[in-house]
């Protein structure tokens, strides 16, 4: 396959992430053999393997995204707790390993060069505040102290078996290693909370540790492994966030729950949807995000619409053949002035609302595809081609400066949003209308027609 030359950038607004459970998403016939038995639905795929990611690489990279994010690779195979939570990754019992599960430190390898290769970064899963049995020093002879701590969120949900500072060279090592020997170039923290432990925020140590190797690499010259790019899980709204994992200098990304509730509704259950306030929650969501009260100034919110913890979004927006719902999300998502994260099968309106043996937490690990099977599914997956392409190619959709104008044309209710970046001059226009319309865009003379719910991308210059 032909590849055109991808410049690397420090700048993480204009990530555009693809999250892959590895375990449910596609099966390599020449891979490892994959589990048996993993959280999630009944009758879905189990056996998801490295070689599944590889093989699926160009459909990936087809998307517009510039970024792979796996669920934990490292070796769970002994965890206790049985095969579902192994399965999970996110229960280590060695950190410096790959499972024999899902492959080798070859196959790994293999993905992240493949990947380089097609301009996508790599990034991995974290679990650093809680493990499934760690029982062996790391290469550099530090340990983790196992003694149960509680962290900034308190008893009820804040409780993991590791221990700080005590476990802090450990877990420096386990984020420089994979950086350094297989060009990684960033991680994704679960329970990210749980490294605030007795008034002090750990991820300020570990970013730093980062950001050093990152620099060194970058004076080596390397291309790959010198992005660095540190996003948190933190279940809570924008305050809570700030106040732990962003505080003290500590993470500087972190997943936007209140920014994907604006515009996709709860987490949980499957409910009747974001956009209560129509446009105006676009103009919410796209604030800068110390008005929707992120803090300090310079943190970046990522922004999805489904995660493996939750049900999918395609199960508020997809009755009656209806996709143009889903449209609306994901042209959202494409604007968003910083990086987002799409979750694997969204872009195909994977639905995950009647999945037998699942609970809600678990309920959006269903199997990977690639191809549409039907021609809705071809019409959202096209647009969201459309759209994510449309991001990559104008750094105004991510980064620009943003001017509103929400109106109403007779019957529709108008919302256009204009972008400029100041670094490059491009301008671009986002078109959003409730019902089918022609809108002049503001500030020009161009007009363009919209169909209700689908909204429409414009280049301005």
């Amino acid at each position: 396959m032909e590849q055109t030359e991808f410049q690397p950038t420090s700048d993480w607004r204009s990530l555009t992430i693809y999250q892959v459970m590895v375990g449910s998403f596609l099966h390599g016939d020449d891979g490892a053999r994959g589990y048996d038995e993993l959280w999630g639905p009944d009758g879905e795929r189990k056996d998801g393997n490295l070689r599944g990611v590889i093989d699926a690489l160009d459909y990936i990279k087809g998307l517009g995204v510039n970024a792979i994010w796996l669920t934990p690779i490292f070796d769970s195979s002994k965890a206790e707790g049985g095969e579902k939570l192994q399965a999970s990754g996110y229960f280590a019992n060695d950190y410096f390993k790959i499972d024999p599960h899902f492959g080798t430190e070859d196959d790994f390898r293999e993905l992240v060069e493949k990947a380089h290769d097609r301009g996508l970064y790599v990034f991995l899963d974290g679990v650093f505040g809680h493990h499934g049995g760690v029982t062996k020093p790391s290469p550099g002879n530090h340990t983790i102290d196992s003694t149960p701590s509680l962290s900034a969120r308190g008893e009820s949900e804040g409780t993991g078996n590791v221990k700080y500072p005590e476990s802090l060279d450990y877990f420096k090592e386990v984020v420089t290693y994979w950086i350094d020997k297989f060009d990684v170039d960033g991680w994704r923290f679960d329970q990210a909370y749980q490294l605030c432990q007795n008034g002090h925020n750990y991820w300020c140590e570990i970013s730093e540790a980062v950001r050093s190797l990152c620099d060194k690499r970058r004076e080596q010259g390397k291309k790959w492994g010198t992005l660095g790019y540190l996003v948190g899980e933190d279940w809570s709204d924008a305050g809570g966030i700030s106040s732990r994992i962003f505080s003290e200098g500590g993470l500087k990304s972190a997943f936007d729950f209140d920014g994907r509730q604006l515009i996709c509704g709860e987490m949980g259950e499957a409910d009747s949807g974001g956009l209560d306030n129509g446009w105006e929650d676009v103009m919410k969501v796209y604030s800068p995000p110390s008005e929707r009260g992120y803090y300090p100034d310079d943190v970046l919110p990522n922004l999805f619409l489904t995660n493996h913890d939750g049900v999918r979004v395609a199960d508020n927006f997809y009755d009656d053949g209806d996709e143009v719902n889903l449209m609306t999300r994901f042209a959202i998502l494409a604007g968003y002035p910083g990086p987002v994260t799409l979750y694997y099968g969204d872009e195909l309106a994977d639905l995950s609302r009647d999945c037998d043996g699942a609970q809600p937490d678990n309920a959006s690990r269903t199997s990977g595809h690639t191809r549409p099977d039907d021609d809705r599914e071809r019409r959202l997956l096209n647009y969201v081609r459309d759209v994510m392409a449309f991001r990559r190619d104008n750094p105004a959709m991510w980064r620009g400066r943003q001017e509103f104008d929400r109106y109403r044309q007779g019957d529709a209710e108008i919302l256009v949003v204009v972008k400029t970046d100041d670094e490059t001059g491009n301008r671009v226009a986002m078109v959003f209308s409730d019902r089918d319309a022609e809108v002049t865009v503001t500030g020009t003379e161009r007009k363009v027609g919209v169909r209700g719910y689908v909204p429409e991308l414009v280049k301005l210059n």
